[in-house]
């Protein structure tokens, strides 16, 4: 009986490999170099609580994102609504601890 050989088994496994690291490294990179979207916030990462004056700005600009994508068409004033409902109950939550 003849032995087949293991080296058939390499290609298939490489070029596998290969497909699958190429497609991973192009998702993340699509993932980190869209800029289409608009840019997220910048939060300290020094350990520190933000300030009353920054949470405002912060909150302000979330408001006038909303806004905008309401007027391009982008989401609905429902879809706008909801968001803002969600961040009132997490804001809740993250005051009762």
């Amino acid at each position: 009986m003849i032995r087949r050989p293991k080296v058939k088994w390499v290609a298939p496994i490489v070029l596998t490999g290969a497909l699958l690291a190429g497609g991973s490294a192009a998702i993340a990179a699509d993932t980190f170099n869209n800029s289409d979207e608009e840019k997220a916030f910048d939060f300290p990462t020094t350990g520190k609580r933000p300030s009353k004056e920054d949470m405002e700005a912060r909150r302000t600009a979330m408001q006038e994102q909303l806004a905008a994508k309401v007027a391009s068409g982008a989401i609905t004033q429902a879809e706008a609504d909801d968001i803002r409902a969600k961040m009132s109950e997490r804001k809740a939550k993250l005051t009762s601890f």
